[in-house]
């Protein structure tokens, strides 16, 4: 165990490290980064396990940060565990900089999420869970023994977002999660308290995890949370963190400016106090604050050194299991490499005159036994949107058993899309989930990040622009692409032209020169082998409800009534 000054020192240059990069930036958010630095920093350098000479270790450990603004404080961490340079910290914000105002995904890097919109980072961690217990039921927990870690603010809490997450997580009983709640009682524009009354601990416990309430600023504390947090057999755990928003900011005067709103999001000399006494207070040196302090440097080369150790005893564990098991073995390679499977798209028969949600639903039924390592969700309209071609071959996850491969989300599309995205950016799995076409807005902030991180989620909306029948307008979509698909650009390459937008697929039956309807669009999905295999862009295929000779007689109605 680690002496507690050590530890101190090192959470206290991060704070240091923290406050100098916002305000050598001139921007950034400085207070809840020194706040936080006590739990990353016991985080780091006792509890993660990862390979820092291999970042894309599938067994690895995981941590998704939830507040983006908080980067400052995931930066300096990770310079501590040599991931970043000095010089690339004083980068802060800067144009072309690895180091932006909020976190890119970047596994080499230590960085497994990009983060910014509130809520999503931590569902993210929520799919990734899933994932684990997904492929752990597959390959074994000698090599699937991972643990998942988020870290949420009260931005992310009040997201309602949370709802989903909280809700999927305690009803899955994902034991392999844990999640630190930074609770500072300061964001943005007020105090936590102005806005928000609600008993956080007595919610997630009725949502069915454990919750462990701690000094945050507390190293022992923080320990003996997570000791008891990796204990949990069969709950998620949410450990509540009361920490100060802006520890060890000072003025000029001495005066504190410690829990002041200030301090959230702007430079500590723009909220009034002296980043200068600041350092001096934390124990640094003011005219040289971009330094790693010689026992804190020790400590985390302690720390590469246990990792060393903990990793070989791992990767001995995986050759003994990999010779017993060479099938599972090459089924895991297979599955982390995100090269898609080989199908027989030329094979898969569809019967004349259906609606393509029904025709979606045959390619899954394939697809779900083909590719062992695919998970497909629903948003509560599985046996509408179709997807229950999937579920057919197939059985839901439930608390204890992930043998099957179908998510119910329950009503939650932004839940189930951010999930499924955590899903992937785990590894290991094709992700794919539906709804209905005109739901698809309440996903547009993940699919957006799907893109932006270059995940190859399947998005599989039915019920397409105003043919929904009896179900009336309030289940009708505006025809349009979702996520505006930029001018001239057509189809599954407009990512390219468009980065952060994903590759549309509008599944429409049309009219056969023979008579009749014809997929052509399905056809030419099938081709090109799209649904599977987009490794580094989502996808959207689109699909309607009814038969092309139902939207016909539609037409008809709207004619005779004018």
């Amino acid at each position: 165990m680690n002496d507690i000054q050590v530890m101190n020192k090192a959470a206290d240059n991060i704070r240091i490290l923290a406050a100098s990069m916002v305000e050598k930036a001139n921007s950034g958010h400085p207070g809840g980064a020194m706040g936080g630095a006590d739990f990353v920093n016991v985080l780091f350098s006792e509890f993660l396990i990862y390979d820092p000479k291999n970042p894309k270790w599938e067994g690895r450990d995981r941590f998704f940060l939830d507040p983006g603004h908080m980067s400052p404080m995931l930066y300096s961490v990770l310079a501590l565990s040599g991931k970043f340079t000095l010089d690339e910290l004083q980068q802060f914000r800067q144009w072309g900089s690895v180091t932006p105002g909020h976190p890119e995904v970047d596994v080499m890097r230590g960085i497994e999420n990009t983060s910014g919109p509130l809520g999503q980072g931590h569902t993210y961690a929520v799919g990734a869970a899933i994932a684990a217990k997904f492929l752990k039921a597959r390959l074994g927990e000698e090599v699937m023994n991972q643990t998942i870690y988020a870290y949420i603010s009260d931005g992310g809490i009040q997201e309602e977002i949370s709802q989903g997450a909280g809700r999927i997580a305690g009803t899955l009983g994902l034991d392999n999660l844990i999640m630190f709640y930074d609770a500072n009682n300061v964001q943005l524009s007020t105090k936590v308290e102005d806005v928000d009354a609600e008993n956080v601990a007595m919610k997630y416990e009725a949502w069915g995890w454990k919750v462990i309430q701690i000094n945050g600023n507390d190293v022992n504390e923080i320990r003996k949370a997570l000791k008891e947090a990796k204990a949990e057999i069969s709950k998620p755990t949410l450990i509540i963190g009361n920490t100060v928003m802006g520890k060890g900011a000072v003025g000029a005067d001495n005066s504190c400016y410690e829990n002041k709103v200030s301090t959230h999001g702007q430079p500590l000399s723009a909220a009034g106090a002296s980043i200068a006494d600041t350092i001096k207070n934390l124990g640094g040196d003011p005219e040289h604050p971009f330094a790693i302090l010689p026992e804190v440097a020790e400590l985390y080369a302690k720390r590469a050194k246990e990792l060393e150790i903990i990793v070989a005893e791992r990767y001995a564990v995986k050759d003994v299991w990999a010779k017993a098991h060479p099938d599972l073995a090459a089924k895991m390679e297979q599955w982390f490499s995100g090269k898609a499977p080989k199908i027989d798209w030329a094979a898969i028969e569809q019967k004349a005159n259906q609606a393509t949600r029904a025709a979606s639903a045959t390619v899954l039924g394939v697809l779900a036994t083909h590719v062992e390592n695919m998970i497909v969700a629903s948003a509560d309209l599985s046996n509408s949107d179709k997807t229950d071609g999937f579920l057919k071959k197939t059985h839901a996850f439930v608390k204890g058993d992930f043998s099957g491969a179908f998510f119910q989300a329950g009503v939650a599309e932004l839940s189930m899309a951010c999930i499924c995205i955590g899903m992937s950016l785990h590894g290991g799995v094709i992700a794919a989930c539906g709804t209905f076409f005109v739901f698809s807005d309440y996903m547009k902030p993940a699919l957006r990040m799907a893109a932006l991180m270059e995940q190859p989620v399947k998005f599989i909306w039915t019920h397409d622009a105003f043919r929904v029948g009896e179900d009336g307008p309030t289940k009708a979509k505006t025809p349009e692409v979702p996520v505006q698909e930029p001018p001239k650009a057509k189809g599954p390459d407009f990512v390219e032209a468009a980065p952060a937008t994903p590759a549309p697929i509008h599944l429409e039956p049309t009219e056969h020169p023979k008579g009749g309807d014809h997929f052509d669009e399905l056809e030419q999905m099938l081709d090109k082998k799209h649904l599977p295999d987009q490794p580094q862009k989502p996808t959207v295929v689109v699909t309607a409800p009814k038969k092309r000779g139902l939207f016909s007689q539609v037409l008809g109605l709207f004619k005779k009534k004018k």
